[in-house]
């Protein structure tokens, strides 16, 4: 059943509880949707065939790439260029020839031309080896990575776009390490080549690998331009600002439910990690110092910082506007406290935080504590387990790093630990009791 279908039929019954429609209207709308008709076309090959078909397919490019590296010293140079030729333009021809045909065959023809852009890869670098060019290496990853692009939008394919993921993040990560010269254009590539493709794919895989990518490149570049705060303010802000638009998405974009998944769990990814290093009081002077340890351009890190500040400040703008004045949105209380965060770290960074690194320290322990013992209550009313593990897991985090950062005493120490394991007992209980309340199996 396609995916659009199932979303309606879940939404179906939301409409009834909330007397939208009638149980008859509902039922007849269920009816018309859930039967396909006799000539509907058969339902589309699943993921797993094109994720099995794209491996395979690299795998046997790899392999026949190091047949022909064994012997290639042995091969004439138009041979080489005639084996480099025919490869690419075979794949390339026989995977846009499938992708004109019905049924399972366009998936197997998009597996067949990632198997071609690697060989486009491979020809990239034979040719250089044939003809001694001696070039500025990276560059080679870059006009792979350009291919693979260009034909992830020709032909809509999220295998090629996952290889462009891969190919901008190793030539930004190749420019940064060996040569000390960041690229901001390999974070713009993958944001305004990958991102909008992902959306427009609405493929979860595609977006969660891109802003992979977007996260380590950000950090990368903006820790050479800039040094550690800058680097570490920026992803903060990235973070605050996936979770603002997984919200948005969620609204707006139902039939994309996967992507507002991954936007979360990137986006509280990011926002748990770095708070949990300012619950260090050592750390928050450090990571929010933006006055010292100077990189070579460090205003161009500063305006990638302040670029991420105002985006997500808009996002989570633009949020409380729709769901405080026009209550279209329905916000969970703890999520207001990444803007909230987010403009603290902001405006100590500017007034230095060497003065304020215990009271940074001590607000993101508050901050985390708020949101696990947040989550522990959702979950447990609600009866779901995920909320209540979750902020479990964050509770025993912070208690354990302060087992490491504040107690000295070992009877305070084992105070501590036994006090979270009586929160832990009563927790327990408590959820048991509301499932059983629910009507849920105890």
């Amino acid at each position: 059943m396609d995916k659009n279908i199932r979303w309606l039929l879940a939404e179906i019954d939301r409409w009834k509880a909330e007397g939208l429609v009638t149980p008859e209207q509902g039922d007849r709308i269920r009816q018309r949707y859930e039967q396909p008709p006799a000539d509907a076309p058969a339902e589309a090959v699943p993921w797993g065939m094109l994720v099995f078909a794209t491996a395979g397919a690299i795998v046997i490019g790899l392999g026949v790439i190091l047949l022909f590296a064994y012997n290639w010293d042995q091969i004439p140079k138009f041979g080489k260029l005639a084996l480099v030729f025919a490869a690419l333009i075979g794949t390339h021809a026989g995977g846009i020839r499938l992708l004109t045909r019905d049924g399972w065959q366009p998936k197997l023809g998009e597996a067949l031309v990632a198997l071609g852009t690697m060989f486009y890869g491979a020809g990239i670098w034979l040719v250089a080896q044939i003809y001694h060019i001696d070039e500025h290496y990276p560059n080679g990853f870059l006009f792979w990575a350009l291919g693979a692009l260009a034909l992830a939008w020709a032909i809509r394919s999220t295998a090629n776009g996952l290889l462009a993921v891969v190919l901008l993040t190793i030539w930004g990560s190749c420019e940064v390490f060996d040569f000390r010269s960041p690229e901001y254009w390999s974070v713009l590539l993958v944001a305004g080549g990958l991102l909008p493709l992902a959306w427009k794919q609405r493929s979860a895989l595609l977006l969660a690998a891109s802003i992979a990518a977007l996260q380590f490149l950000i950090a990368v570049n903006v820790f050479h331009w800039g040094a550690g705060a800058h680097a570490f303010t920026a992803s903060l802000a990235l973070g605050v600002l996936l979770v603002a638009a997984a919200r948005l998405t969620e609204a707006d974009r139902p039939d994309f439910a996967a992507g507002a998944g991954v936007m979360r769990i990137f986006g509280f990814g990011a926002f748990l990690f770095c708070s949990y290093l300012l619950s260090f009081h050592d750390a928050a002077d450090d990571l929010l110092d933006w006055t010292r340890n100077y990189g070579p351009r460090p205003a161009f890190a500063s305006a990638i910082g302040w670029t991420l500040f105002g985006a997500g400040l808009a996002g989570w703008t633009w949020i409380a506007r729709r769901s405080l004045l026009q209550r279209e949105l329905e916000i969970r209380r703890e999520e207001w406290l990444l803007p909230i965060a987010l403009i603290y770290c902001f405006g100590v960074a500017v007034l230095d935080p060497r003065g304020y690194s215990l009271l940074v320290s001590w607000s993101f322990n508050f901050i985390l504590l708020g949101l696990a013992i947040m989550w522990i209550w959702r979950g447990c009313q609600d009866s779901r387990l995920g909320p209540t593990v979750l902020g479990s897991l964050l509770l025993s985090a912070v208690v354990l790093a302060r087992y490491f950062d504040l107690f000295q005493s070992l009877a305070a120490r084992g105070l501590a630990f036994i006090v979270l394991g009586v929160f832990f007992v009563a927790e327990a209980m408590y959820y048991r009791k509301m499932r059983q309340t629910k009507g849920g199996s105890a």
